[in-house]
């Protein structure tokens, strides 16, 4: 089993994740980052600084840690 995520780790939404739900293109599964900050009960949500700006324009977001995977 891989280590946690945590703070600094570079990361990507999972492909179980796209495929659930349905995104095969777009910003979704092309989306990679690095995890700023951990909140929530067990810290299971991670903040995410994106590389690139999503659809919104925003470069900040947040995902639950279980649809996340670690990139390079």
């Amino acid at each position: 089993m891989a280590a946690p995520l945590k703070i600094g780790d570079r990361v990507r939404y999972s492909s179980q994740f796209c495929r659930n739900i349905g995104a095969y293109s777009g910003f979704t599964p092309q989306a990679r980052g690095m995890i700023v900050n951990l909140w929530g009960r067990d810290s299971e949500y991670a903040e995410i600084l994106w590389d690139f700006s999503g659809p919104d324009g925003i470069r900040q977001g947040g995902a639950r840690l279980s649809n996340l995977e670690r990139c390079r």
